[in-house]
């Protein structure tokens, strides 16, 4: 009677170690690939933040100026407008704080509580402006000079470094009206970052300021 035999292989020693190996490099490769994306991710992040802080701050900006001359007693003006001049016309003004660029501060006024009359007090002032300081946009309060101290950060330098802001007047005419061209020029770094670099510029006409 004859008897089958069959033969049992396994892998050899040699196998094995070339079977870790190349696990070990596929593992690393897998790792380097995970470290990129969380690597890019977090650019991503960082630059969106960016775009975030300097873009809501540009806004604000260019929201608020628009705003400048803005007379609530528009009726009284349009009727008889030697008897009634504005106080709000001509208050806005360019300068910048000691040691900034030139005209990186801006300074205007608008009926807020449109009532007429240019409010003057601590906590119901109507002259605002927005200006650039060690690296920060500030917004005016009371009223306060470009060279004063005392104005409010809107901006956080732990976050972003605002390394530009200017601002520009111009006299433009359309259908025979002239009116004030305002262009303004943001720029900024992450802090943490400054490879990461946004700019903004906007040109917008004030027609309530003349």
């Amino acid at each position: 009677m004859l008897r089958s035999t069959h033969r049992q292989t396994g892998a050899t020693l040699v196998e094995l170690m070339i079977a870790m190996a190349l696990g070990i490099s596929a593992l690393a490769a897998l790792a380097s690939l995970v470290g990129y994306g969380m690597g890019i991710n977090a650019k991503l992040l960082a630059n969106s933040r960016l775009n975030e802080e300097l873009g809501n701050v540009m806004s604000l900006m260019t929201r608020d100026i628009r705003r400048a001359g803005f007379n609530g007693n528009t009726l009284a003006m349009v009727s008889d407008p030697v008897a009634n001049p504005s106080a709000f016309t001509g208050s806005m003004a360019l300068g910048e704080f000691l040691g900034e660029t030139a005209n990186s501060c801006i300074t205007y006024a608008y009926d807020n509580n449109s009532d007429g009359v240019l409010n003057a007090v601590a906590g119901n002032n109507e002259n605002y402006g927005f200006r650039l300081r060690n690296q920060m946009v500030e917004m005016r309060v009371n009223g306060l000079a470009c060279g004063d101290d005392g104005w409010e950060p809107l901006t956080d330098p732990n976050a972003v470094s605002v390394t530009g802001l200017t601002f520009a007047l111009n006299q433009v005419v359309e259908n025979g009206v002239t009116s004030t061209e305002v262009t303004v020029s943001l720029l900024g770094e992450l802090t943490s970052d400054s490879d990461l670099t946004r700019r903004f510029d906007s040109s917008f006409v004030v027609r309530n300021y003349d």
